[in-house]
């Protein structure tokens, strides 16, 4: 904006909600201005564009990117010039629901800290019965409201409908016209197939058959995987000409693609060192995945994407112990990545042998079998041999399709053993297990420098197996869930 407009805004209340009326992110950048420390990048600003335009926004990937606050900010928006009149925002949780409906509230209030500049400007849209009493007090959870200038603003959560909640103003009755789904693809949401479909069948035919060509539509996803809600709805929408479908990258012409966020835990140290203001504060995307436990690149963290040639564990992430530093172990774990092929070209049937200790595990060794070694007869065999020598605690074997049978052999031998049925890829596994290794809580003996090589060089090798099988041994201990032999 140019200088003289500015001063212009400044000093005149009516010039200013004209103007602001006609741009979204500068309405944003003036009455919400404690959230515009850093520069926005491109990619938001095509969010805010397309917010303003009234298409159908589908913005994937990334959490921390402000996504749902510029969402909120969106809401106060159309109440404050009328440009929405009924508006249902929906959550996974009426909780969550209701939390960032009370949140938009709370920007109408006179005595709310931050946005003064609104209710100077719009004074108070808020609840139209309590004007006279508790109007200034600061709201603590509230699941619907209506404004002074008749919008009307409720929480929703999963699997309740907008059928039949017409909102009836005083000029006109409306159907749904603007409506927000945030946190809706939670973890809760995608355990399974069947809640999947569910879910989806819900949203297409209870929230999307019941709206009008008139009704704005705001996805907001968080988990993007294979076959969960994301793709199933890019795939449903593709034909929408009114869509837009953002995509948030960590990249940004070579940049970090939030200016507040550095790389490492040093370089954020260093430019945090004489900042004051916390909103200031750069953040360590380091820190965030320690933080989060993941930082998988096709799922719920997208801090810091897998790419070709790029590896998970790094040779400072390895460390060994002598046989003299091993302690006195009581949980043994073996894990079990079964392969029945005899195939030269064909998986190995790996055994990784892990011991626990406190909050250390210790891997031990680690044997692979391949060709003809891999007959079921010998394999099993080799496994109750080192399970007898380990005197270990259980076997973890994985169960996927003929692999079952491995469950009931070992049972047959007298092992304890719990069968492991693996939902994600062995990438997002083993970053989950990345801070492990960060901390040095993973150790290894001088006899497993095959296993640690194929580890460094992962994904990038021709097999993974003895990873798998590690990633088995390692799970932690629960003893509800394996079954005794006995």
């Amino acid at each position: 904006m140019d200088e003289l407009l500015i001063n212009k805004i400044k000093e005149n209340k009516e010039i200013r909600k004209y103007y602001y009326s006609k741009d979204f992110f500068w309405y944003c950048n003036y009455y919400f201005r404690e959230y515009y420390s850093f520069d926005t990048p491109k990619c938001l600003l095509k969010y805010y564009k397309a917010i303003e335009q009234w298409k159908n926004i589908y913005f994937k990937w990334f959490r921390w990117c402000a996504k749902t606050t510029i969402a909120q900010m969106y809401v106060n928006y159309c109440i404050a010039y009328k440009k929405r009149r009924n508006i249902m925002r929906y959550s996974q949780t009426i909780d969550n629901a209701e939390e960032n409906l009370t949140y938009i509230a709370n920007s109408f209030i006179w005595d709310t800290d931050n946005w003064e500049r609104f209710v100077f400007d719009f004074w108070n849209l808020y609840y139209p019965e309590y004007k006279t009493m508790n109007w200034q007090k600061k709201i603590k959870r509230i699941d619907k409201f209506v404004t002074e200038n008749e919008c009307y603003v409720r929480a929703m959560s999963l699997w309740a409908s907008p059928r039949w909640k017409n909102y009836t103003a005083s000029d006109w009755k409306y159907r749904p016209d603007l409506i927000i789904l945030d946190d809706v693809d939670t973890i809760s949401s995608t355990q399974s197939k069947k809640k999947i479909d569910k879910n989806f069948e819900f949203l297409l035919n209870e929230i999307l058959w019941w709206t009008t060509w008139a009704c704005q539509m705001v996805f907001l996803w968080n988990t993007i995987y294979e076959d969960w809600l994301v793709p199933r709805f890019e795939e449903h929408i593709k034909n929408d000409k009114n869509r837009e479908i953002i995509i948030l990258p960590i990249y940004e012409d070579w940049k970090i693609v939030r200016d507040r966020f550095v790389e490492t835990d040093e370089e954020a140290e260093r430019l945090n060192e004489w900042k004051i203001d916390s909103n200031k504060k750069y953040t360590s995307l380091e820190t965030e995945r320690r933080r989060l436990w993941s930082i998988s690149f096709n799922q719920n963290y997208l801090l810091i994407p897998y790419v070709i040639w790029q590896h998970i564990i790094t040779r400072d992430m390895i460390k060994y112990v002598s046989k003299d530093q091993l302690p006195q172990f009581t949980k043994i774990q073996i894990g079990v990545d079964p392969a029945v092929s005899e195939k030269e070209w064909s998986d190995r049937f790996a055994i990784c042998v892990v011991w626990f200790f406190e909050d250390r595990r210790y891997v031990l060794e680690c044997i692979w079998l391949e060709w003809l070694e891999k007959n079921i007869k010998r394999a099993t065999e080799i496994v109750r041999n080192l399970y007898i020598k380990r005197n270990a605690t259980r076997v973890i074997v994985e169960t996927v399709a003929y692999q079952l049978v491995l469950k009931w052999i070992f049972k047959e031998m007298w092992l304890a053993v719990q069968e492991q049925k693996t939902t994600k890829d062995k990438t997002t596994r083993l970053l989950e297990k990345q801070i492990l290794f960060e901390d040095w809580k993973v150790l290894f003996t001088d006899w497993t420098s095959d296993l640690v090589d194929e580890l460094l060089a992962f994904p990038n090798w021709d097999y993974d197996d003895k990873v798998d099988s590690l990633l088995f041994a390692l799970t932690d201990q629960n003893k509800s869930f394996y079954i005794w032999s006995f």
